[in-house]
């Protein structure tokens, strides 16, 4: 069962996608007050931050009859649209991670089986780097940048590139359907939610090949790894339940059932809250988990595994970050 305390997370802001109300909510990471509403493009679906914390990216995945091709730059400080970057001739733009400097950024091309190395400063493109495979659609980042993967949901594949320099693309094959894909901070390891398989295949990225399979999920939808590169995070829309890891032993150390009360009639899962996309608070202590089913967002304790605060969103909150900019 969920555990609520009565505490505070840690200082920062929160950014919230909610993909029906094609809008980004700002919130308190301590408290999960709401401090603005947004507007973003058309269905809204996953969120980045630089790494000074100044920058959020909304990317706008569009629908299937009319696929996206812009993102949504958002001001942190001022909690306020700055500009839109428009990727004329991409398709279905989703996981995005800025790199080291925070003047390129790394996003998937669904329809273009790519992840792109985009100008943040100008918005143009500055390489198309293939996965290899069908709908990439989450990208990670190794903490120097050098090594980037991107699970292609299509082949079962997670695509492993270098950004930096002019190496081929590799591909790992870990489970069916790798939706919810993440990288440790030293690029040794992928992470890799199968969907159709409902376990979470650990991949070394030097031997390339599988050397751990982590079982009993429904669906194993996101995955987050701590900065400190210790703590896993999994969430499962299917259990309704929020599980966590570490990431050396791959042992559990906690789950977490996430209240089924309120639910919405958008919920994605029939009965659940459905707890979606996640991220980790820059000092490794604080998990932000997206509560689909309830349009909500909680912040869980990582290191007891308890729920310290709950916040609303709009309607469908999917993807999420956190910037350590906050009062």
């Amino acid at each position: 069962m969920a555990t609520v305390a009565a505490a505070s997370a840690g200082t920062g802001t929160v950014v919230v996608s909610n993909m029906n109300d094609n809008t980004a909510t700002i919130l308190d990471a301590r408290t999960l007050a709401t401090l603005a509403t947004v507007p973003t493009g058309r269905a809204p679906h996953e969120v980045a931050i630089s790494h000074d914390g100044r920058w959020a990216l909304v990317s706008n995945y569009g629908t299937r009859e009319t696929p996206g091709n812009t993102i949504t730059v958002l001001d942190v400080d001022r909690r306020a649209v700055a500009r839109t970057i428009e990727l004329t001739e991409t398709r279905r733009p989703h996981g995005m991670v800025f790199l080291p400097g925070d003047t390129i950024v790394a996003v998937t091309a669904e329809m273009n089986r790519a992840v792109l190395l985009v100008d943040f400063r100008t918005g143009k493109t500055l390489r198309s780097l293939p996965t290899n495979g069908r709908a990439p659609h989450i990208v990670g980042s190794s903490a120097d940048g050098k090594r980037l993967i991107a699970g292609n949901i299509g082949d079962g594949t997670v695509a492993v590139l270098s950004p930096l320099s002019n190496d081929t693309t590799r591909t790992v094959k870990v489970g069916r359907q790798p939706e919810g894909v993440a990288i440790t901070p030293d690029g040794a390891r992928a992470w890799a939610g199968s969907n159709q398989d409902s376990v979470v295949v650990v991949a070394s990225l030097d031997r390339g090949q599988p050397i751990d399979t982590i079982r009993g999920f429904g669906l194993p939808y996101r995955i987050a790894i701590s900065p400190d590169g210790k703590s896993v995070v999994v969430t499962d829309p299917v259990k309704g339940t929020v599980r966590a890891f570490d990431e050396a032993t791959r042992r559990q150390r906690w789950s977490i059932a996430i209240p089924a009360d309120s639910l919405v009639a958008t919920a994605e899962v029939k009965g659940s809250p459905s707890p979606e996309g996640v991220t980790i608070a820059r000092d490794s202590r604080w998990a932000y988990v997206t509560i689909q089913g309830r349009n909500r967002v909680v912040a869980i304790d990582l290191s007891r595994g308890t729920i310290v605060a709950w916040g609303v969103t709009g309607v469908w909150s999917d993807g999420i970050a956190f910037s350590p900019r906050g009062r």
